[in-house]
């Protein structure tokens, strides 16, 4: 005897659960590549150079496309492509010379978690009155020392530093996809067995 067709709530479950068991699966990944990435941190930060690298020429390459095809005047043209231009020879040089590029990438970083950290202190004090907004300024001061951290100890420890960064930034959004995974598969009930 033929089993009865699934209902369509039986069949979204059965996708939830099923994107759910994903992302536990994708999660635990993030975990173990994040904990590979702070135990070998030269590699890891070689690797997040050459990605970085890679990204670059392919965004000088779209933005080269793109100063071709537009519908502009010529000078928007020429700064277009001369703004892939960089892009490219950037990446490229972060190829060719993936320490240096390591180096640099630490130097931006430590400049870019400095910036946050200033915005994020003037947005806390713009919502002071609420509440909560003491959270955006324990944000914002734990980002500025951070970056002080980065920017004091550059370029010495530059590899160690963007490793940590990326294994602990990965092992975070590994915890939190395993989270919301295994909270998903608790929720949404299995289907009913057919008898």
């Amino acid at each position: 005897m033929a089993d009865a067709p699934k209902t369509v709530a039986e069949e979204v479950r059965g996708e939830v659960r099923s994107r759910a068991g994903w992302t536990v699966a994708s999660g635990v990944l993030l975990i173990i590549a994040g904990i590979i990435a702070l135990s070998a941190p030269f590699i890891a930060a070689l690797t997040v150079g050459v990605l970085v690298g890679w990204m670059m020429i392919f965004g000088g390459i779209a933005q080269a496309i793109y100063g071709f095809t537009a519908k502009e005047g010529a000078g928007h043209i020429i700064w277009k492509v001369l703004l892939a231009l960089l892009y490219i020879a950037t990446g490229v040089y972060i190829l060719i010379h993936p320490p240096a590029g390591v180096v640099a990438l630490a130097f931006v970083l430590g400049w870019v978690l400095l910036v946050e950290a200033v915005l994020l202190a003037i947005l806390a004090f713009n919502v002071r009155p609420r509440s909560g907004w003491g959270l955006w300024l324990f944000d914002a001061i734990v980002t500025f020392a951070l970056a002080i951290f980065i920017l004091v100890n550059w370029p010495g420890n530059s590899f160690v530093i963007l490793a940590a960064f990326v294994g602990v930034s990965m092992i975070f959004s590994g915890v939190s996809r395993l989270i919301f995974g295994a909270t998903v598969r608790q929720v949404v009930p299995k289907a009913p067995a057919k008898a």
